[in-house]
């Protein structure tokens, strides 16, 4: 083999290991970058506790009892379950924010809303209104107490069942 053919085979096997070395490092430099582009600020990181909070944060539509607007209402901020003008429970306004998910479709067999035979078949079952009511304040089943919003007064339990069973 004359020196000019070992040349030619040495090219041959010197380029496909430098563009696979080249591939490597360049590689390795994307994830590097990527990486320690993670770190900042933490109003500039997504991942920041505050704001994946912040972005949770449940808001409800709400319609108000003698209102034809609909409004939106943070929950965490004031009670929704109280009509601007008489101060009465609306239990619409509880259904709406804390019970409609699961209770209109009748998720883990829950009643219906508005589905008088379930409603009655639970009434009977917990001994009339004082025993459902008492089964929605300390929970049942998949459902928590109150319905998962520990703000909910006795009261409020009370109005969102009789609503619900209407």
């Amino acid at each position: 083999m004359s020196s000019s053919e070992k040349n030619t085979t040495s090219y041959f096997i010197m380029i496909p290991f430098l563009g696979t070395l080249a591939l490597i490092i360049l590689w390795v430099l994307i994830i590097l970058s990527s990486f320690f582009a993670s770190f900042g600020t933490t109003e500039e990181n997504a991942m920041d506790r505050s704001a994946v909070i912040e972005r949770l944060k449940a808001i409800e539509v709400v319609a108000v009892k003698g209102d034809d607007k609909m409004v939106a209402t943070d929950t965490t901020s004031a009670p929704v379950s109280e009509t601007a003008d008489t101060g009465e429970i609306d239990g619409n306004a509880i259904v709406t924010a804390t019970c409609f998910a699961c209770h209109s479709i009748g998720l883990l067999e829950s009643p219906k809303i508005g589905d008088k035979e379930a409603w009655n078949k639970r009434l009977e079952a917990n001994g009339g209104m004082e025993g459902l009511v008492k089964s929605g304040i300390v929970g049942k089943g998949a459902m928590p107490a109150r319905g998962g919003n520990a703000a909910l007064s006795d009261a409020e339990v009370k109005a969102a069942i009789e609503f619900m069973m209407q």
